[in-house]
Order: structure tokens, then C-alpha cells, then sequence
């Protein structure tokens, strides 16, 4: 494999059991990953053809654990195979450029001392635990290590839930001012369609970590920050489902308000319709074009006229009232 060419391998590390890791380029890793007790990461990018190198030849993965890893679609889930756990989290594209609900996901292999971490677009998530290894702050082994990456795409969830929900609430506010006019489609749109996909994924992201806190091959600490990562997901896909609820009132209070003005501008043309409906017809029968049409010889005809289609609009919008019409 040509150094010079593109590699799917990001990093690697061995970590020393305190809190720290050792940085490992790929020779290395090939070196020691079957002959080390060590708890080993290798984290690879699959778009890149080698991955296959790294998948079969140095961690002899089978052909079902690697077609799981490197799959294209992918919803969170977890799957218990021989020897180990594969579990497929999602979390937000924090990439320049990139759509709210546009995920990122990270395919998880994980055994007693080995972890392996596939992902498709760069996540900073693994970042950030990287800076905590780094830093002699973070993960004791491999299970503390992907909890870790659990609860930091959590923390990222977190954070786009109070963007949604600041948005939602300025579009709240502007509505009981009645500034509805002023709310768009797009507007709305660019807070439902985040929480359509949010919740398409993240209710299962939920039941994934709530079982790996369960599973045997997290020690307890691990467990500890699964079950509070699953915890802190449940609360924020509650708020999804309230604020698809919110956004629904909204959009129907958007919808009545322009119907309201609709319909009393449809009464106003009524209402003027129906005063001018007589005053139409006796203007059309005074201008029919045959004999004996009163007045037409005389020169007070056309004021007797107007002064008479003033009379009758008057009695007819007085009538009206009477009625309650307006």
C-alpha cells in the first residue's frame, strides 16, 4: 500500500489503561493488533478501495462484520456477532456547508480490547476524543472509548435541539403579535424537516444505547455513561415530538389567520356586491335603448337619476344592517 495514495486509515491509538493513548501509524498497527493485549482503536474512512486491507488482512474481520461496517444506508442499531458487538450510531454533520438534518453516521466494531470505527464523512465527535486522549483525559479501554464517542454525538444533538427550539419560539412570539404575515413556508419548513429526520433516527439511536448499557462487554463506567447518553437522548427526542406538535399549531394558526382575512375580504365583495346589485340593475334598465324612457328629455334627468341610485344604496346597505349582515 502506497503511502503516497489516499488511505481509508484517520488514526489509531493504544491506550495505556489511564486515560491516555499512544498514536500508532498503520504499520504499527499491523504490527501489534494480534500480538498486543493491549486496548487498540483503529478509526478508517471507507471510501477509500484499501479499507478492505485493514478490514481483512490486519483485523481479519469476516465478510458479514465488514459488509456491516461499510454499508451505504445505514439506521442505528446493534448487532451481537461472535467474538463482539457492531452497532451504527448517528450523529449532526458539524461539516461547513452541511444541512442540519443531514447525519453523519459511525459504524462501531467493538470486542473486549479491540475497537474499530468506520465512518463515511469526518466526524468531530472522534475529535473530540481524541483531544481527550491526547490530553490524559480520556478513555481507560475500548468500552469506555465508544461510550465516550456515544455521549459526545449526544452532547451535538443537544445542541441543535436548543437552535430548533429558540427558532420555533421566535416563530411563536411573532405569531401571537400577530406579525403571521411576516412567518414564510420556508421558514417553518427549515424547522420541520430537521425534526422529521431527527426523530427518524434518533428514536432508534435511544433503544441502541439503552441496550449496549446493558451489555456485558461495557465494564461499569461504560454502562454509566451509555445509560445517562440514553437518557439525555429519550428527553431530546421528547422535545422533537413536542416541537413537531408546536410547529403543527403553528402552521394551522398561520393557515386560519390567512383564511380569516380571506373570508372577510370574500365578505366585503359580498357585502358590496349586494349594494350594488340593484343599483346595476336600475342603471341597466334606464339605459336600454328604446322609447319612453323617463326623463331622457328633460335636463334634471341625470340628477334625479344619481339622486335616486344614492337613495336605493342607502336603503339597501340600511337593510343590511337591520339584518346584521355587517
Amino acid at each position: 500500500m502506497s503511502s503516497a495514495s489516499p488511505s481509508s486509515f484517520v488514526v489509531a491509538y493504544r491506550l495505556d489503561g489511564e486515560g491516555s493513548g499512544t498514536p500508532l501509524d498503520h504499520e504499527e498497527l499491523a504490527r501489534v493488533w494480534h500480538h498486543d493485549e493491549a486496548q487498540l482503536w483503529m478509526h478508517l474512512d471507507f471510501t477509500h478501495k484499501d479499507v478492505d486491507y485493514f478490514l481483512e488482512t490486519i483485523a481479519e474481520l469476516n465478510e458479514d462484520i465488514i459488509e456491516a461496517l461499510t454499508e451505504e444506508d445505514t439506521r442505528p442499531r446493534v448487532a451481537v456477532f461472535k467474538g463482539g458487538r457492531i452497532t451504527t450510531l448517528r450523529g449532526i454533520n458539524l461539516n461547513p456547508g452541511a444541512d442540519p438534518d443531514d447525519l453523519v453516521s459511525l459504524r462501531v466494531w467493538l470486542t473486549d480490547n479491540r475497537l474499530i470505527t468506520v465512518r463515511r464523512r469526518p466526524l468531530q465527535s472522534i475529535t473530540r476524543v481524541r483531544a481527550y486522549l491526547d490530553a490524559g483525559d480520556g478513555a481507560r479501554n475500548v468500552g469506555e472509548l465508544m461510550a465516550g464517542m456515544a455521549d459526545t454525538l449526544v452532547d451535538r444533538v443537544a445542541d441543535l435541539t436548543h437552535q430548533l427550539d429558540d427558532a420555533l419560539g421566535e416563530l411563536e412570539e411573532r405569531q401571537a403579535d400577530r406579525e403571521a404575515d411576516a412567518i414564510t413556508n420556508e421558514e417553518l419548513t427549515d424547522i420541520r424537516q430537521p425534526l422529521i429526520t431527527l426523530r427518524r433516527f434518533m428514536e432508534p439511536q435511544y433503544h441502541c444505547l439503552a441496550r449496549l448499557a446493558e451489555d456485558d462487554i461495557f465494564d461499569d463506567t461504560a454502562k454509566l455513561w451509555l445509560r445517562e447518553a440514553a437518557n439525555q437522548l429519550f428527553r431530546y427526542v421528547e422535545d422533537f415530538r413536542a416541537m413537531q406538535e408546536r410547529a403543527l399549531i403553528l402552521q394551522e394558526q398561520i393557515w386560519n389567520s390567512h383564511n380569516e382575512r380571506l373570508n372577510e375580504r370574500m365578505y366585503l365583495l359580498a357585502i358590496i356586491t349586494a349594494v350594488f346589485l340593484p343599483l346595476t340593475f336600475l342603471t341597466g334598465l334606464l339605459g336600454i335603448n328604446v322609447g319612453g324612457i323617463p326623463g331622457a328629455s328633460s335636463p334634471a334627468g341625470f340628477a334625479v337619476v344619481v339622486i335616486l341610485s344614492m337613495l336605493v344604496g342607502a336603503g339597501v346597505m340600511a337593510l343590511l344592517k337591520k339584518w346584521r349582515w355587517w
